[in-house]
């Protein structure tokens, strides 16, 4: 969620620390959330081991990532003004992201494809999602420094600087999530972004960072040291939060002794899930406030459920809050057998998750009075709101049609990118090129040798397409699992590019291929053992975990072939 302060400076207010639900539920919910959530997760390794546990981590972040974003809607339709405010914009925002997720699933039907092929939609969230992340943390920096009388541009820029450097410097040291996205934006919607990005400069980057939030956190301690000497509140709550969320966001994400000490096999796909459970604990609980404060007035509240639920309160009705959302998360994210009703639900998952982003990127800016006024911020000197007939360019309503425009260009365009390139990858060699291998021998061994060559032809091209996309993810990301995937592929395109393909096609395998081949051999032995000597997992290959003894037998029969 946004967090823009209003630019007037209210009068001092009496030096006493803001809460958004109370003292105990805060600390439980909000600041001691990332402690609580990793040391729950490390318990978890502990009791079932690591495969099990991810399972379970991961399972749960899906279902809280969906079943947060219905709070969302429940503010949105919920609040009277707002919703006449942004009426339009409510109404038709769904339209052109449900339409994209429903014409690709649509495709994929009609040509029998698997409806996973969508998830390339989801690159588009996968690089969202950080900024919205960021935002909602810094947001509660913000709201637990209401109190604070210092200038508020000044010390609203630097919660922002301190949250900004931590985030930007984590995320690039964890080194898996900008591999990973680069990998997505190449393997599914054909854009070849990692193959433009040198890795020294992300190296580069990722120390400048740590330089930067090194000194970001000197300069925002001598603020302190400076708001302390003018009489100005320092919020403890605000200082705690940052150490616990950017300190466990650290050990959750960037490789580290310790998470492996206390939890073997911990990956920064179960750090990323344990992370976001946070963030949407912290969610359900600003929504609760905001919602229970705005049915206490029935002209701002919707009449009905909403506004008898919200007033009424309690943990007892708390708790129905957190089942409802926890029941939305569990039907969009259910899987099931038929492909069209599975569509369906993956088109509904993708809007809701887009929506969620979109809206709260501007519904909870904090210099909108009613914001302050439901979260608890509001107080004497403050400007009253700007009322939807007001003239601003922020408020003024839109009519549909200039709302559904703004909707396609601000959606529409990096949509239509991504299907376009996701087009080219379903009509090219696509990337499971171990699928193409199995069905050529499989057709060899019955004595169809043309259509094993057409798919040996077809694997090649496959693995050509990857492997300038998996060369560069091993210099930015060395680490065993994609080793060893490199290794494989190095092998394996050598193998039907040297000596297959040629004698499938009745052509001589000349010495010079031999030799070419051998030396890919060795190249990629020299990757295989490398990535068996770290210890890590090795990952898959073709979809199949690869087991590290049969990566040693594989390694033993690569040196037996260069000894040939």
């Amino acid at each position: 969620m946004s967090a823009v302060l209003s630019a007037s400076a209210p009068p001092r207010a009496a030096a006493r620390q803001n809460w958004i639900l109370g003292p105990a539920q805060d600390t439980l919910f909000i600041v001691a959330a990332p402690p609580l959530v990793l040391g729950a997760a490390i318990a978890l390794f502990a009791a079932l081991g690591a495969a099990d546990a991810t399972a379970y981590i991961l399972l749960l972040h899906v279902v809280l990532t969906v079943a947060h974003h219905l709070p969302t809607f429940i503010r949105v339709y919920g609040d009277v003004e707002l919703f006449r405010r942004f009426r339009w914009t409510f109404i038709l925002a769904p339209v052109i992201p449900f339409g994209f997720a429903a014409v690709a699933l649509a495709l994929l039907n009609a040509r029998g494809l698997p409806v996973q092929n969508v998830l390339y939609l989801w690159v588009l969230l996968a690089l969202w999602d950080p900024w919205h992340f960021l935002m909602q943390h810094y947001g509660f920096t913000r709201i637990y420094d209401r109190h604070n009388a210092a200038p508020k541009k000044l010390a609203a820029r630097m919660d922002l600087l301190l949250c900004a450097v931590w985030f930007v410097f984590i995320m690039l040291a964890s080194g898996e999530w900008l591999a990973g996205i680069l990998e997505d934006l190449y393997l599914r919607a054909h854009l070849p972004a990692a193959l433009l990005l040198p890795p020294a400069a992300v190296r580069a980057l990722t120390g400048f960072m740590l330089s930067s939030a090194t000194l970001a956190t000197i300069a925002y301690s001598a603020y302190l040291v400076w708001c302390r000497r003018r009489g100005y509140f320092v919020s403890v709550t605000k200082l705690a939060l940052l150490v616990t969320m950017f300190g466990v966001m650290f050990l959750a994400y960037t490789p580290n002794p310790w998470i492996l000490t206390w939890a073997p096999g911990w990956t920064f796909a179960v750090g990323f899930a344990v992370i976001g459970i946070v963030h949407m604990t912290q969610y359900l609980a600003i929504v609760w406030r905001y919602n229970s404060s705005l049915a206490s007035r029935p002209e701002a509240a919707r009449a009905g459920l909403f506004r008898r639920l919200h007033a009424r309160g309690g943990w007892f009705v708390g708790a129905g809050y957190v089942a409802l959302c926890l029941a939305y998360g569990a039907v969009l994210t259910r899987q099931h057998e038929n492909r069209w009703l599975m569509s369906v639900l993956l088109a509904l998952g993708f809007t809701s998750t887009l929506l969620h982003y979109y809206f709260d990127g501007f519904i909870w800016k904090l210099r909108q009075s009613r914001n302050r006024e439901h979260l608890g911020l509001a107080r004497q000197g403050d400007a009253p709101e700007i009322g939807a007939g007001a003239a601003s360019a922020a408020t003024r309503p839109r009519s549909p049609f200039a709302t559904l425009l703004r909707h396609a260009l601000y959606f529409g365009v990096p949509l239509s990118l991504l299907s376009g390139g996701a087009l080219w990858v379903l009509d090219g060699p696509g990337t499971n090129y171990v699928g193409h291998m199995l069905r050529g021998g499989a057709l060899y061994g019955r004595g169809r040798a043309h259509e094993a060559l057409d798919e040996a032809r077809t694997a090649l091209a496959s693995m050509e397409w990857q492997l300038p996309l998996a060369r560069h993810l091993v210099e930015l990301e060395p680490r065993p699992a994609r080793e060893a995937a490199l290794a494989f592929l190095i092998y394996n395109r050598s193998r039907y590019a040297e000596l297959l393909i040629p004698s499938l096609a009745a052509a001589k395998v000349d010495a010079s291929a031999v030799a070419r081949h051998r030396d890919d051999v060795a190249q990629a032995a020299s990757l295989l053992a490398h990535a068996l000597e770290d210890g890590g997992p090795i990952g898959t290959v073709g979809g199949r975990e690869l087991r590290r003894e049969d990566a040693y037998a594989t390694l033993a029969s690569w040196r037996e072939e260069i000894e040939r």
